[in-house]
């Protein structure tokens, strides 16, 4: 029996300490889901299902600093080499008063002083007004570099604020938002592939799954892997080019694990994730 296999999405997640003990606000109770820091005598650790990404960082710019091995006794890096490199962040603890986090980053992993990350925010698609203000965002903005690695299978192509809101079913007037005003369209989001599981058994991994990426995996290997499922189901480049140049539009939201605001202070960082669209995905061409 093939088994459909379905990643758990946070669409609230509130991280904060008072006083020494966990408060959780779920502004969106009835329709989502809260994974938050646990406190313990460790102190946080990140208790979100086992295939969901940890709490994502950045390096921060303006400070920088040592990564440490478990017993603080060895540097193994310095977060000015990576500059671009993104960070998820497993543990939160004190040590000497301060608080540090267990992080790992591609290939690198360590203890760090919390001072040297900062937490990855993205902006929410509905404060946008124009296809270019959007555009200029996916090539530049540091929490869409998912998005970027996405789009190298889309030479060409003819981005739609529209249909990327439409695709992200953009809550408005408390509907959410379809393509339905699109005479031909294609959900690339929902298309799949077989996978085996170590058990021998089957299960359906979709376009949308995949972007809802573990921790261990790269943009570059995530968006390889999306190409896969589009190309097994007869969406080659050739295929895709063809479509641009048929009109289809290309509508695509990748929120790639980040957070919509933070709190200014507090231990480990707030970060709200209080939307309809997160850990959501919408890859679409229609016209």
């Amino acid at each position: 029996m093939k088994a459909i296999r379905i990643k758990g999405a946070a669409l609230l997640m509130i991280l904060g300490a008072v006083a020494g003990s966990l408060a959780v606000t779920n502004a969106f109770a009835k329709t989502a889901k809260s994974y938050p820091w646990s406190f313990g005598r460790k102190g946080y650790s990140w208790s979100a299902p086992r295939d969901d990404a940890a709490p994502l960082y950045y390096t921060n710019s303006k400070r920088h600093g040592y990564i440490w091995n478990k017993h603080f006794t060895k540097k193994l890096h310095n977060t000015k080499n990576y500059p671009n490199r993104s960070w998820y962040v497993h543990k939160s603890f004190k040590r000497n008063g301060k608080v540090y986090y267990q992080v790992t980053g591609g290939k690198i992993s360590g203890y760090v002083w919390h001072g040297y990350l900062k937490p990855a925010i993205s902006k929410q698609i509905s404060s946008f007004k124009t296809d270019r203000s959007y555009i200029k965002y996916l090539k530049k903005d540091k929490s869409q570099k998912l998005s970027r690695a996405v789009l190298k299978y889309f030479p060409n192509a003819k981005i739609s604020l529209d249909l990327s809101r439409r695709g992200a079913g953009q809550v408005v007037n408390n509907r959410a938002l379809t393509p339905s005003n699109y005479k031909h369209v294609i959900n690339l989001t929902a298309l799949s592939h077989d996978l085996k599981t170590s058990y021998g058994s089957t299960y359906s991994e979709t376009v949308r799954n995949t972007l809802d990426f573990p921790v261990v995996s790269t943009n570059a290997d995530i968006a390889k892997q999306v190409n896969s499922i589009l190309v097994e189901n007869g969406y080659t480049q050739n295929k895709i080019v063809s479509l641009i140049n048929q009109g289809y539009k290309l509508g695509i939201y990748i929120n790639g694990g980040t957070g919509f605001s933070t709190g200014k202070k507090g231990y480990p960082w707030t970060i709200n994730t209080g939307t309809y669209t997160m850990n959501s995905a919408a890859l679409y061409l229609a016209k």
